[in-house]
């Protein structure tokens, strides 16, 4: 594809537009959460200011990705794009022999590069920084975080167990009062153990002080075990790794695409229900596209616009914005409520909003 003078001049206007526009969006973003959500919490426990400012630097790669960016190509391309038609150069253009479509050739483009840019940047610095991010948020935000010990329940692990826990310690990997049954059509098998722990260096889980008992299934209601073991310690009867344990219960945002759907399979391997992270993931592929869809509705909206030129822009800007989030959320709840499937549920705002783009295009008079 050859750029011509056209398309250089548009390439500027609306990269340099973007740039500003993601920063602003980025800014006010930054500014809200701090004032309406973290404000309390850096009080309350003495957070630096230096702190502060580490995690919002760690969050901006996800700001940016998941928030910022489809409503900065969209305010940018109004601007960009309706500025031309205010001053004309849009209808020079057609009246010289340009057609539409290879007039906005350029911004859509740039849009889809930008899209792809986005996910490559999720996939990578994201991830990473969202890591740092959530660490710096437990460390210093959360009151209790994961020091708080829970009850937890794992069903569906190795050799037919079930593994339930009063109360378990997720950052040292340890819990105490502990169930676990194995029912079989040969035999039945209950241990229950004071305490769990993993052992980083064996690569396993450890039982301690404990019983190891094992019911015949043949003797109906009979209670009494023909074979009792006391524990003093053993590793537990199931393999799974607290990565896998736990993969899913991590952010999505500091998950590859890639680990994420690991994580997604070896759940439903183990019958947990896996709806909403499948729209997750699906989520991570739709949100950086929904940038490319954004030029789609702005390029007819900047197209018809003659006068009113910055006020226009932000008006069509926000009436944008807030039909795609009611669509977004009602989207996502019926997927939630499992009456649209998970990737449906993630797809179908854009798919509606990318239809909508190419028919006002279609319609838009040249």
């Amino acid at each position: 594809m050859i750029m011509t003078t056209m398309d250089r001049y548009l390439s500027v206007r609306l990269l340099a537009t973007l740039a500003k526009s993601l920063l602003a969006l980025a800014v006010f973003y930054i500014l809200i959460d701090l004032l309406a959500h973290r404000s309390a919490a850096i009080e309350r426990n003495d957070v630096p200011w230096a702190v502060v400012m580490r995690y919002y630097l760690a969050s901006t790669p996800r700001i940016i990705t998941d928030y910022a960016a489809p409503f900065a190509m969209l305010v940018s391309a109004l601007l960009v794009l309706g500025d031309t038609a205010q001053n004309n150069e849009s209808t020079a253009a057609l009246a010289c022999g340009v057609s539409l479509r290879r007039f906005v050739r350029m911004p859509i483009c740039l849009a889809l590069l930008f899209a792809v840019g986005l996910f490559a940047t999720q996939e990578t610095i994201g991830v990473a920084a969202a890591r740092t991010a959530v660490n710096i948020e437990q460390d210093y935000f959360a009151s209790g975080g994961d020091l708080e010990r829970k009850p937890v329940s794992w069903a569906s692990l190795s050799g037919k167990w079930t593994c339930h826990i009063l109360k378990f310690n997720q950052a040292a990997l340890s819990g105490e009062g502990v169930l676990l049954y194995s029912i079989q059509p040969e035999i039945h098998i209950q241990v229950e153990a004071e305490r769990i722990f993993w052992d980083a260096q064996r690569g396993e889980w450890l039982l301690e002080r404990g019983h190891w008992r094992e019911f015949d299934p043949k003797t109906g209601d009979s209670l009494l075990p023909y074979a009792q073991t006391r524990i003093t310690q053993r590793p537990a009867p199931f393999t799974e790794t607290p990565e896998e344990l736990f993969a899913l219960e991590q952010p999505p945002e500091t998950l590859a695409a890639g680990e994420l759907k690991t994580s997604i399979a070896r759940a439903a391997a183990r019958n947990m229900p896996i709806g909403k992270y499948l729209m997750r993931y699906y989520t991570k592929y739709s949100q950086p596209a929904l940038s490319f869809v954004m030029i789609w509705l702005a390029i007819p909206f900047a197209m018809r616009l003659r006068r009113g030129g910055l006020a226009i822009s932000f008006g069509a800007s926000i009436a944008v914005a807030v039909a795609y989030v009611v669509a977004y959320f009602t989207s996502v709840g019926l997927g939630q409520m499992g009456r649209l499937d998970p990737f449906m549920a993630a797809w179908l705002p854009n798919i509606l909003f990318f239809s909508g783009g190419v028919y006002l295009l279609w319609r838009t008079p040249t």
